[in-house]
């Protein structure tokens, strides 16, 4: 249990812990293709010597004692007694999967059982027979143990051994024994420095308290002192609660209101009068507006975070799945540095996960496979995110199999998901859509990675609550893309201002492909449901004036908008533009609407609500044959 004196210094230390093991994982998984990159090994070591050290001063035992056999392990790599193996490896990684849950229960005041059979594979991995043998004449550092009657020290990092034998007392202190050690340090297969034990918990300590620097910023070690002193230059990064940030955007929401209503004033009073002031009032206004929209900017970004935050658990997803599967995948990581909104990225891994997987388990062929198919033996994964306009882009692609839209037809008729007529209808992109379905799989059986037709579906939620859109590309025997396209800011958007049934509504602009009007719109009827006819495409139509319940109303205007998955046209009254709008949900009074995402006040002063049409889509489905 943490104290309440301690907890602030807990909670630092959780956000540092869960930065080294990032680390860790990562380095884990570049060293199994660059098993003898001292770089990275020095600095997997590093974190979890920090770790260790940060647990022990909060008397986080059980991550102490699992951290101590981990570094362990890690010396021995780093020393090059032993050599990188996948046994190692996922000894290794399993060590960082119990420290991270176990930061979660400590987090939560439950407690944490120390897992003994862990920390013994750990101590059988460090002292197995995998002890790289030195050069001809030089003996390994077990072998000076026993010659020397120190066996017990056996599996221990070089450092530890030499605090021993050195603090012993000096007659029997053994000092050839410490001779061959410091010569073993000095060939470089050992740490540089071996610091006494008084030092070292201090080091320890100073560590968590201020936070290891990069290995570009230390200061140089000056001859008979400790360190060269810092010049303090200020925090460069300052923790703010997330609350506050939000506070802080729904008070820019509410500007950006009320400068809209001030620029529709404006405009009206620009109309009426025409004088010196009435200019000067109009500089003073332009200079209003960019402020308000740079301030808007600023306080969008603090909510912005790098998509490396989410990316960076992947590597790890992928290696453990291709092993499972006994199958040889790259994850190709890009745009890492590309930013979005903290709510949504947030929301974005258990829809990556499933997505990865299937391209995985479904896409990426078994090695023999892909030799037959004159493709290389490891298959590729790409996972990369890139702006374009006022949206993110994140795409999964990979170099296996493909869908096969013939299977997803025969499976998607066998479940009754949509009927033959239907599926005469439907175009291809219509058919690869179907694996958003609920219940929707093509696998034959059950497994532990897929078969259970969830997943897909929760990927398509998770994209339509945050306004986004999914597109789907497939060649056979050339692999799949899936992309996925969110706006940059999930509070501001810019809708299209309509009427139906004689009330103003506003609608997403993003989900808006084309505008057409209403006695241009080639409308029939096909199965009793009125469709559009656009470019020889037969595209549903809903009148959102009947969907609302509030009378059909004229068709001023069809707006042909993507849905989810697919195409569907909605008809309006009239028309009135776009605006820059400031999403308000409803209120625990009115609660959910299905097909209204929530309200706004236009520049003018009125409320209008934002339609939803995912949402109302839905509710038509009942009654429209659109599967």
């Amino acid at each position: 249990m943490i104290s309440d004196d301690m907890r602030e210094i807990f909670n630092e230390f959780v956000v540092e812990a869960e930065e080294n093991l990032h680390r860790v994982e990562e380095a884990l998984l570049e060293l199994e293709r660059d098993p003898k990159n001292e770089e990275l090994l020095n600095a997997t070591f590093r974190a979890m010597h920090t770790l260790k050290g940060g647990a022990g001063f909060l008397g986080l035992n059980a991550i102490v004692e699992v951290a101590h056999a981990a570094e362990d392990v890690l010396g021995k790599l780093r020393s090059g007694e032993l050599t990188l193996t996948p046994e190692i490896n996922d000894a290794v990684l399993e060590a960082v999967d119990f420290i991270r849950s176990a930061l979660s229960l400590y987090e939560s005041g439950e407690q944490v059982e120390t897992p003994r059979d862990l920390i013994e594979r750990l101590r059988e991995l460090q002292s197995g027979s995998a002890v790289a043998q030195k050069g001809e004449g030089e003996s390994s550092i077990d072998d000076l143990l026993e010659r020397y009657g120190f066996a017990h020290l056996k599996g221990k990092p070089i450092e530890d051994i030499l605090e021993e034998l050195i603090l012993l007392p000096p007659d029997e202190r053994p000092l050839e024994l410490i001779d061959e050690l410091d010569k073993i340090v000095a060939s470089g297969g050992a740490p540089e420095e071996v610091a006494l034990p008084e030092e070292r918990a201090l080091e320890t300590v100073q560590e968590e308290l201020e936070g290891e620097p990069k290995p570009e910023e230390k200061e140089e070690v000056l001859p008979e002192t400790k360190k060269a002193p810092v010049k303090a230059e200020g925090e460069k990064i300052l923790r703010i609660d997330v609350q506050k940030i939000e506070a802080l955007m729904n008070l820019v929401g509410e500007l950006v209101l009320e400068r809209n209503r001030l620029l529709r004033v404006f405009q009206k009073l620009y109309e009426e009068y025409q004088s010196k002031t009435v200019d000067e009032f109009e500089t003073v206004m332009s200079s209003l507006d960019r402020i308000v929209g740079d301030l808007q900017l600023a306080v969008m970004k603090t909510r912005m975070q790098p998509v490396k935050r989410l990316f960076q658990k992947f590597p790890r997803v992928v290696r453990d799945l291709a092993r499972m599967l006994g199958k040889e995948v790259e994850l190709v990581l890009e745009g890492e540095d590309a930013e979005m909104d903290k709510t949504v990225l947030e929301k974005l891994e258990e829809p990556l996960i499933h997505l990865i997987r299937n391209a995985v388990d479904h896409g990426i062929e078994l090695p023999d496979e892909r030799v037959r198919l004159g493709k290389p033996r490891k298959g590729t994964v790409k996972l990369s995110a890139y702006y374009h306009g006022d949206r993110i882009f994140i795409e999964i692609a990979d170099d296996g199999r493909g869908i096969d839209i013939e299977r997803v037809k025969k499976k998607a008729l066998e479940k009754g998901i949509i009927s033959p007529d239907r599926a005469e209808k439907m175009t291809e992109k219509d058919l690869l859509f179907l694996i958003f379905h609920p219940g929707f799989s093509t696998a034959e059986g059950v497994s532990q990675v897929s078969g259970r037709g969830v997943g897909m579906d929760v990927v398509m939620n998770t994209v339509s609550a945050f306004r986004g859109t999914i597109d789907i590309e497939t060649e056979h025997n050339n692999g799949t893309r899936i992309i996925l396209s969110f706006p940059l800011t999930v509070g501001i958007i810019r809708s299209l201002l309509v009427s139906v049934g004689g009330r103003l509504f506003a609608i997403p602009i993003y989900s808006v492909l084309e505008i057409i009007q209403g006695e241009d719109a080639q409308i029939t009827t096909v199965s009793g449901k009125e469709v559009l006819i656009l470019r020889e495409l037969t595209i549903p139509l809903i009148n959102l004036g009947e969907a609302l319940e509030m009378g059909g109303g004229n068709v001023g205007y069809v707006i042909v908008s993507q849905v989810g998955s697919q195409k569907v046209a909605f008809t309006v009254e009239e028309l009135f533009g776009d605006e820059e709008v400031v999403v308000k949900p409803l209120g625990k009074i009115i609660g959910e609407i299905q097909g209204i995402s929530g309200a706004t006040i236009t520049g003018d002063g009125k409320v209008v609500l934002i339609l939803d049409l995912d949402g109302i889509l839905k509710r038509e489905m009942r009654t429209l044959s659109l599967v």
